[in-house]
């Protein structure tokens, strides 16, 4: 499991050029929560002119359902709760099933130790872009920095453990720096309105 787990996260490291941040805290709690116009609605991840990826957002009470489908046709489904943190959007997902029930997608590896991911979300035009906190500035930064926010170290990489305010405040603070926030992965349209 662990194995698998740590090949989970390379790949996510690859679909986001590095590793997502991790934390045991939501990024947001429920009266954070708010609704995204434009969110709802199925996107497709490419690599050049290849297919790799579906993220389908549905709206459900005040929250989202993201189902995930990697380009081996492996789905997660994900609860997903938009929030502000100044005039940034982001997105804090965390796992909620796999199918087939024996087999992990790249996505839903990441949530295999019940934790929290945050991907900051810009819109452009028709598109989406999803960027992640750089994971080799966290683990420098807390190196540098080892009260910068509470945190242990497993497996050499770091998992935040702040509350859910002390991680809005951190994240809050370096949201706009693009060398922090600089991984991205770019969504368009699967069907897009004519």
């Amino acid at each position: 499991m662990k194995t698998k787990l740590l090949f989970g996260l390379s790949l996510l490291g690859v679909l986001f050029g590095g590793c997502v941040v991790q934390s045991i805290q939501p990024l947001f709690n429920e009266k954070d929560y708010i609704e995204y116009p434009g969110l709802a609605g199925t996107w497709k991840q490419q690599d050049d002119d290849k297919e790799i990826g579906v993220w389908g957002f549905s709206r459900e009470s005040e929250h989202y359902k993201l189902i995930h489908t990697d380009e081996k046709g492996r789905r997660a489904s994900f609860h997903v709760a938009a929030g502000k943190l100044g005039t940034n959007v982001f997105l804090d997902f965390v796992l909620v099933d796999i199918e087939p029930h024996d087999s992990l997608n790249d996505l839903a590896q990441v949530g295999l130790i019940a934790t929290h991911g945050f991907l900051k979300l810009v819109k452009t035009g028709d598109g989406l872009v999803l960027v992640a906190m750089d994971y080799e500035w966290l683990q420098k930064h807390l190196e540098a920095n080892p009260k910068a926010i509470a945190h242990v170290v497993q497996d050499k990489r770091p998992i935040l453990t702040a509350s859910t305010e002390e991680l809005k405040t951190f994240v809050a603070k370096y949201a706009s720096d693009g060398k922090v926030f600089k991984n991205e992965v770019k969504l368009v349209p699967k069907n897009p309105a004519k």
